[in-house]
């Protein structure tokens, strides 16, 4: 019993002994922990010295097109793989194929066109500067209308058979020089040429009614029927004889001066 208690006595003067050295360990501990900073210059360069450590920077710069390659790549791997899922995909080859001969074909058709055009478009330029050229011949020989008029007369196109009959009838004034034919001339300019000649009043008078006429029908687009041409044609004729156009024997006078 004594041994009981004493054995009981001995455990708690160890457990207060334990207890007084762990407090004293932690009076010590506190006493031993430095004063917290306090200077703003000390904090801002401990601030500045944990900036610097390597966890806080990224070493690895973005790189945009990288990123945007990889994403393409992605991109047509997937579209690949939808391809290679499709129903028709072994049909793509030939639709390939018939496209490619399509646009070559499609291409081949333009460039003709375009030549062409060019072609077509010159010719009309140096038609156009032909036309506007000066002292440019207009007139065919006189024989060349005769075709023409007589088709005009079959088809009933009065119009027609009256410009090719005017037009026969300055080539025979050109034959006989007593008017130059130009395109830049005017029927008004012509008769200004014949009435410099020395000239019956008959025929100046004559030539004089079919340019009102010519004017009247050609110019005023006036309608023209089967009686007005029989009655130019017949003025025609008339002025043929009164100038003696068809008399080789007869020479024209000279102009006035």
């Amino acid at each position: 019993m004594k041994r009981a208690l004493l054995a009981m006595s001995i455990a708690v003067l160890g457990c207060l002994g334990a207890s007084l050295v762990h407090a004293d360990d932690g009076i010590s501990a506190s006493d031993s922990q430095p004063a917290p900073v306090t200077d703003p210059a000390q904090v801002a360069v401990h601030y500045h010295a944990i900036l610097q450590n390597p966890e806080f920077h990224d070493s690895d710069d973005v790189d945009v097109d990288e990123r945007f390659r990889d994403m393409l790549t992605q991109w047509f791997f997937k579209l690949g793989e939808k391809i290679s899922q499709f129903k028709y995909v072994s049909e793509m080859s030939r639709v390939a194929s018939m496209m490619l001969t399509g646009m070559v074909v499609l291409c081949f058709v333009g460039v003709i066109y375009v030549i062409m055009r060019v072609y077509r478009r010159r010719a009309e330029i140096d038609l156009d500067n032909a036309a506007d050229a000066p002292r440019q011949k207009a007139l065919r020989p006189t024989e060349g209308y005769e075709m023409e008029i007589q088709e005009a007369i079959r088809v009933g196109d009065w119009h027609a058979a009256w410009l090719a009959a005017w037009r026969q009838f300055l080539s025979r004034l050109e034959n006989r020089h007593l008017v130059e034919a130009d395109r830049t001339r005017t029927n008004r300019e012509y008769l200004a040429q014949l009435r410099e000649r020395t000239l019956p009043s008959p025929a100046l008078a004559l030539l004089t009614t079919m340019v009102d006429a010519y004017d009247r029908f050609i110019y005023g687009h006036r309608l023209i029927a089967e009686a007005d041409w029989h009655l130019f044609h017949q003025q025609v004729n008339e002025a043929g004889l009164l100038l003696h156009l068809d008399d080789k024997s007869s020479q024209p006078k000279p102009a006035r001066q």
